[in-house]
This record gives C-alpha cells, structure tokens and sequence, in this order.
C-alpha cells in the first residue's frame, strides 16, 4: 500500500500562521500597521505570497484594509465583545465540564505545565510570554476533549483572542488574578466537579467581559498606537 503524500505547507500559509502567531501571543496589537514590505524584510519572503496572506488574514477579520493602502490589526467595538462573549459563554463551559468527566493525570499534568509557564511570566515586562502560556493554557483544555465538533467551534475563536490578550495582559495584577482562578479551574477538574469548574469558567468570562470592556473604551493603551508591526517569527522556505 502507498505512503500518504504529506502535503508541505506553502508559502501563503506559512506567512498567515506566523502573523496568526503573532497576533495570538500580542506581538501584533490592535492598531497596528500590518505592511508588506515589513513582511518581506522579516520574513524573508517574496511578495506574492506575502500580498496573498495579508488578502486571507482580512478575509478571516483578523486584518484590515486601510483606504491608503496596507493593512491595520482592527479592534472590536463593545457591542461586538459582548456577542463573543455571549457566545463563550455557550461553548467554553461545556467543555470545561467534558474534561472534568475526561481527564486523567497525563492531562492534568499538561494543565499544570501551561499554569506554571503564565506563573513565572506574571512579573515579566513584555505579556508576549504570559500571552503564549494562556494560549497554552486554553489548548491544554480545549483541544484535549473528546467532542470534535465542540473543539472545533471554540478553536474558531482563538485567532481573535489576541484583542483580548493585547489589551488586558500588560496588568500583572490581572496575570495573578488570571493565574489563580485557573489554578481553581484544574483544581475543579481534577476533582471530576463539573458543576463547580462550569461556574468558575463562567466567572473567569465575565472578568473577561469587563477587563475588555473598560480596554477598548480607553483605547489606544499604549503611546505607539499606530506603530508599524514586525513579526518576529521566521518563514521556512
């Protein structure tokens, strides 16, 4: 029997997962200038693919096209923030609760780990870590369940939760908030509580809710609002 061909990702492709990359751990923040020829120097890549990816990172609303050319990482309105957070709060729980049904000490273990990483970056200047360890921490949960269809719906909104990591996760106070309420979250899977971890994402949500709330009414956070950005992650050709 054959070997199945093991299709190499294109250069379209990578460039799109490593902006998503970037997005996802707050390299990239809303607001930011998105430009080609950024992407080209950086990435080291020709510029029909980058041209190509930065048309499919916009069709997927994760960029925008400014009317002057080029591309702005866009933020969400407070109405849109509620309606994704409506919409967590329907698929993330139930999930919650399907691995305190499901998981085993392997897989709590990998829960741990992810905690650990946001725990020893909670003093660290840069939320880049802190953002790729909760990125890590909501992968150890949600992509570990056995409902394929439930890990799919809720993967769709793990490119967008870069706006939430950009905006919130340069208060160390709200690190250690964040920290300590998932260590009650793995504590409540482990004990097999379904009901209790169901209330305690639930909780975890409407923190969420409000930080982003407050985050966009303020908006822009920082001085370099507006900034070009650069990737900093490489393209293998």
């Amino acid at each position: 029997m054959p070997e199945p061909i093991i299709k190499k990702a294109s250069l379209r492709e990578q460039v799109v997962e490593a902006v998503k990359r970037d997005l996802q751990e707050g390299v990239i923040s809303p607001g930011e200038r998105v430009t080609e020829d950024a992407l080209v120097q950086r990435l080291n890549v020709s510029r029909t693919p980058i041209r190509e990816a930065l048309s499919q990172l916009a069709h997927l609303g994760l960029l925008q096209q400014r009317t002057g050319g080029g591309y702005v990482v866009p933020f969400p309105t407070p109405a849109e923030l509620r309606d994704v957070i409506k919409v967590r709060k329907l698929l993330e729980p139930a999930a919650v609760r399907i691995a305190a049904e499901e998981f085993g000490p392997e897989e709590i273990d990998r829960v741990t780990r992810a905690i650990e990483r946001e725990a020893a970056a909670c003093e660290v200047k840069s939320s880049s870590r802190f953002a790729a360890a909760n990125e890590e921490f909501r992968t150890s949960i949600f992509q570990h369940i056995s409902n394929k269809a439930l890990r799919a719906a809720i993967a769709q909104f793990n490119p967008h939760l870069h706006l939430i990591r950009a905006a919130t996760l340069s208060d160390v106070d709200l690190r250690k908030d964040i920290v300590g309420r998932q260590i009650e979250v793995r504590d409540a899977i482990r004990a097999h509580d379904g009901d209790r971890v169901e209330r305690l994402w639930l909780s975890y949500l409407t923190l969420a809710e409000d930080t982003l709330i407050r985050a966009v009414t303020n908006w822009p956070p920082q001085p370099d609002f507006g900034r070009v950005a650069v990737s900093k992650t490489k393209v293998v050709t």
